[in-house]
């Protein structure tokens, strides 16, 4: 299964070592939802037509779900999860490509709309 991914766990972000072990499939890939700061150093999603976030695909061994479920705060309650798991179709260069991404749960976690979308260079600009 895929796992679209916009915040730390793309390359060069704070939980990317917890990727080793998938398989980076896509690069700039563009999902329709809205990204926000969610003012503890990740950002959050949900997703939304009229809006575009970026990110990577890859494709993630089964052995690997239960480790990114337990750091995305994913357990299948979405009434005490922070994020939800939603499958999704993301446009890349090849087409639209389907996918797993984690999406927020818990509404106060959006404190900050980031408009670009894009978490690598929100990051790198404050």
């Amino acid at each position: 299964m895929n796992l679209f991914v916009y915040g730390t766990l793309l390359r060069g972000e704070s939980n990317h070592h917890v990727m080793d072990g998938a398989t980076l499939l896509y690069t700039g890939g563009m999902l329709q939802a809205k990204m926000y700061d969610t003012g503890k150093g990740y950002p959050a999603i949900e997703l939304s037509m009229g809006s575009t976030i970026v990110g990577d695909i890859y494709e993630i061994p089964d052995h690997m779900w239960l480790n990114l479920d337990d750091l995305e705060g994913y357990t299948g309650n979405p009434t005490t999860d922070l994020y939800s798991r939603e499958f999704v179709k993301v446009q890349t260069l090849d087409g639209l490509v389907e996918a797993v991404v984690y999406t927020v749960c818990d509404e106060s976690m959006k404190l900050y709309e980031i408009p670009s979308g894009d978490w690598t260079n929100y990051r790198q600009s404050k």
